[in-house]
């Protein structure tokens, strides 16, 4: 019994001293984006953009039927995760994300009618700039907050970096599932809060504004008056 407890008194230090070696190092949590320039597409007819063109209420007005313009894109959200570690594999070990990448990016192309004339491509490339315009701003609003809810999921991870019973195979699939489950919630708000934004700015008035812009022109003699539909305004 007497020779027992040095023993005992031994593996409890180890273990103590096992735990206390368990510090992860801050991780580095990185937000890039990636903003490029509307690539303009001129290539394609009235007929070819409205199949092209998402269904709604205002595009599906009478009074905005023909387009001269529509924007294609979108903000891609990609993501990198590092995970440190100093245990092997099957045994406990103490992990943590050391780097933790999300890149935001938006890669528009803009398609404007050749057959129109300059006056209404130019109002219709104005408007579709309105939407590669609200993209980027998403990207702005929400660089910040990726980074702060991964940096507070990063935290409490490495505050559990070293749970009991816990080989380095299943701490590091926990660590990407927890992370990976933040990228998407935020990535859900992101789309949610464009497509809002997307939708309020086509709206009937600005589709009136750019309607109203450029002046009628017709080939055709004088004739009396009469009521006609204006030129279409650009769909997004």
């Amino acid at each position: 019994m007497i020779l027992l407890l040095p023993t005992l008194a031994v593996v409890s230090n180890l273990a103590m001293a096992s735990a206390q070696t368990c510090a992860p190092d801050p991780t580095d949590v990185r937000i890039e984006t990636k903003i490029d320039e509307p690539r303009l597409d001129t290539s394609k007819d009235g007929e070819q953009l409205q199949t092209m063109r998402f269904s709604s209420p205002v595009t599906s007005d009478r009074r905005f039927a023909q387009l001269t313009g529509l924007t294609v894109g979108g903000i891609a959200v990609d993501s990198e995760i590092r995970i440190a570690s100093d245990g092997k594999e099957g045994n406990p070990v103490c992990a943590w994300p050391s780097v933790v990448t999300v890149t935001l990016t938006t890669s528009p192309t803009i398609y404007v009618l050749a057959t129109h004339g300059q006056c209404q491509q130019a109002v219709g490339l104005k408007h579709e700039m309105g939407h590669v315009s609200i993209d980027r701003g998403i990207i702005e609003r929400y660089a910040p907050v990726f980074r702060q809810r991964l940096a507070a999921m990063a935290d409490a991870i490495s505050a559990d970096a070293s749970p009991p019973g816990r080989d380095l195979r299943t701490q590091r699939q926990r660590i990407e599932e927890k992370i990976n489950a933040i990228i998407s919630v935020v990535s859900d708000q992101l789309n949610a809060d464009r497509s809002t934004e997307q939708r309020l700015f086509d709206s009937p008035e600005e589709y009136a504004r750019v309607s109203a812009a450029c002046p009628q022109v017709t080939l055709d003699p004088p004739r009396p008056a009469v009521g006609h539909m204006r030129s279409a305004a650009p769909g997004a």
